[in-house]
């Protein structure tokens, strides 16, 4: 078996599982556009839930590689706007997986290896709140909803990057991470009528 014929069929997946959507895509899809015979396909994987199960793995395994812990000793937003820089990066250099992995429709018990993975994630940015409060940085909040919050948002936002040419993925970072911190307030005053927050 070679590791070049399992790649082609990777990227192959990828792609027609981002066009067509899981559901609708075949295996006879993907040999197609892989360029190979159904029975290369059984070789290295025995469905069309494997291949996309492996697809699963590496994403999770590149977006565990590129989110770093947060040092204190070192400026936290740099930091977190670097990690978000990454996480953007990967995407916009792999839209088809960011696609499949953002836009899915099905079963979700198939994605369970990304919902874990974001689930690890929330935890990780959980965790750097409470740092965070701690040392008086942060105001006092529920952690978790915060975390869920960034985490939505910034999926959110590469959703709608994924069909954008050209993107300054630190810019956008930076705005992610300044709205996270000062959320759309102008300051100063009252909050016109809405009463304190």
């Amino acid at each position: 078996m070679s590791v070049q014929t399992r790649g082609k069929l990777l990227r192959a997946a990828k792609k027609v599982f981002s066009e067509k959507g899981y559901y609708n895509a075949q295996i006879s899809h993907i040999i197609d556009t892989a360029g190979v015979a159904r029975g290369t396909f059984y070789l290295y994987f025995k469905s069309k839930e494997e291949i996309l199960k492996e697809i699963l793995k590496e994403v999770v395994k590149e977006l565990k590689d590129r989110i770093k812990e947060v040092d204190l000793r070192y400026d936290p937003i740099d930091q977190i706007v670097a990690n978000i820089k990454r996480v953007l990066d990967f995407a916009l250099e792999e839209r088809d997986l960011a696609r499949i992995v953002l836009q899915r429709n099905c079963d979700p018990k198939l994605f369970s290896i990304i919902e874990d993975f974001f689930e690890e994630v929330t935890l990780m940015v959980e965790t750097s709140l409470k740092k965070g409060i701690a040392l008086g940085l942060i105001r006092e909040c529920d952690t978790y909803v915060l975390a869920k919050a960034l985490i939505g948002g910034v999926k959110e936002v590469i959703v709608g990057l994924l069909d954008k040419e050209e993107v300054d993925t630190e810019k956008v970072a930076k705005d992610l991470v300044s709205f996270g911190l000062r959320g759309i307030w102008k300051g100063g005053g009252s909050y016109g009528g809405f009463g304190s927050i």
